[in-house]
């Protein structure tokens, strides 16, 4: 994805040579306009597997290719996945979210200084596991405000929840989402990521707002606030313009994906907003069959891992499965319902079911290494589940791998677990600007596809207790 500033073409040439000696040119004509923010994607076919590549993006008058609208030139690298047979000696990748939170945004004189340690490590791929706005917060000058001497470059963006926002005004609703993915793309340090790093783009609630879902309206508090269902869709078609996602013809917002990296690691994306049911409806409604996910999606990650050959099953949630996500009220006697997986234990209003369900196909089919990834709740931490769920006498082993805030509001003191399940923190951690470091890398002594998993910080390094070293069962 790369943005242009007016009615313009854009041109892509790649090349495993970084002097473009033998370089292929898409013929593929995107046109980047003002339905889409100027923005455009082309999609780049019959790539090698395990190759770097290198690219040159530039925008042209539509009328006339030979007129350029962009000098100089936009250029990049990034490499490709294995395939299948291939066993990559290692594999290296970062997982972060939550950006810009709470007016935790660009701070003056050092923007998001986090995405320049990122780059430096050089991940085969980056995976932005959501909240990569925060559409219904705002970037003031003065930033957070319980933050001494935290000044940010100013947004002057408004949240789309603010009162004077009409969500049945379109054209405004997609100003402000335009606005916040702008203020955010504009940090020099992400363009330094982005330009050089693989991206895999993945959406939580703030890319539209807090705790939302495709439903006919937002909350008890606002049922009576018209244009809901805009909002929603004017969020995830600006998802879609700044993201690197091919669209899928039959389900234009699909989000949920599958990624191959060769013999060691199958990746699966997954999409907990589009085909949710209302977090305030009691899991009681229907057998007990409430779901985040979707019967569709569940069943497609199912089967998935059901015939993955991969050593390593890596599965990206946009919220965790274990840690209890905005089960309480909400302060004005409204229940909102537990927005993840996990419950707290107090509540009806929760997915926990489906939840369990999920545990026991795994237990039942012996499905091994398996990983969960995710980001959410503002503070890093490691957690295991041990349980037989299907009562065979065998039980199933499940990590869940926590990192974020990028750069959002820090938690202080991290939360409580599910109590319904056999759940234990091996680390956790509060007030940490952070994201996730993953390899998975062959070990010299036994020969095996190890995960390694670490926790790093803004001064780029790892939080000891948060390092772990598994090796496949």
């Amino acid at each position: 994805m790369v943005k242009s500033n007016t009615d313009s073409i854009m041109h892509v040439k790649y090349d495993t040579n970084p002097n473009f000696t033998n370089p292929i040119t898409s013929n593929k004509i995107q046109h980047a306009n003002n339905s889409t923010d100027y923005t455009a994607v082309v999609k780049l076919d019959k790539l090698k597997a395990n190759t770097q590549y290198y690219y040159q993006v530039w925008f042209s008058h539509p009328d006339n290719k030979s007129n350029i609208v962009s000098q100089p030139s936009i250029k990049g690298l990034f490499r490709t996945a294995p395939d299948s047979t291939h066993q990559k000696n290692i594999i290296s990748f970062v997982v972060g979210g939550d950006l810009g939170g709470q007016k935790y945004c660009e701070r003056f004189g050092l923007g998001y200084p986090i995405f320049s340690i990122i780059r430096d490590l050089a991940p085969d791929f980056f995976i932005s596991n959501g909240d990569k706005i925060y559409a219904d917060g705002d970037c003031s000058a003065k930033g957070p405000v319980s933050v001494t001497g935290w000044h940010n470059i100013a947004g002057n963006i408004s949240g789309v929840s603010a009162k004077n926002v009409n969500w049945t005004d379109i054209n405004q609703v997609r100003n402000i989402f335009n606005k916040h993915w702008e203020y955010n793309r504009s940090d020099k340090s992400i363009q330094g990521l982005l330009s050089n790093t693989s991206l895999y783009s993945q959406a939580d609630d703030h890319e539209v707002i807090n705790n939302y879902g495709n439903w006919s309206y937002w909350s008890d508090l606002t049922k009576n606030r018209t244009g809901f269902i805009n909002l929603v869709n004017s969020g995830i078609q600006t998802f879609f313009d700044f993201s690197p996602i091919d669209k899928n013809n039959t389900n234009p917002h699909q989000i949920y994906l599958h990624f191959n990296w060769g013999k060691d690691m199958d990746l699966f994306i997954l999409d907990a907003r589009s085909h949710r049911d209302r977090n305030d409806l009691s899991q009681n409604f229907s057998s007990a069959n409430k779901t985040p996910f979707g019967k569709e999606q569940l069943q497609w990650l199912e089967r998935g891992l059901l015939k993955s050959n991969s050593t390593w099953k890596i599965v990206s949630d946009d919220d965790p499965i274990f840690i209890p996500v905005g089960c309480q009220n909400d302060g004005s006697h409204s229940p909102l319902g537990c927005d993840g997986w996990a419950t707290d234990g107090n509540t009806t209003l929760n997915f926990a079911n489906e939840r369990n369900q999920f545990l026991k196909f795994l237990d039942d089919h012996n499905i091994k290494n398996v990983i969960f990834i995710t980001t959410d709740v503002h503070y890093p931490a490691n957690i295991i589940s041990n349980q037989d769920f299907n009562k065979d006498g065998h039980k199933l082993t499940l990590y869940e791998l926590v990192s974020g805030p990028l750069t959002a509001g820090p938690t202080d003191k991290p939360g409580r677990l599910d109590p319904t399940v056999n759940d234990t923190y091996l680390y956790k951690e509060g007030k940490l600007f952070n994201f996730g470091y993953y390899k998975i890398q062959k070990n010299i002594k036994d020969g095996k596809a190890h995960f390694i998993s670490e926790i790093r910080g803004i001064d780029d390094l790892t939080r000891p207790e948060s390092y772990l070293d598994l090796t496949p069962q």
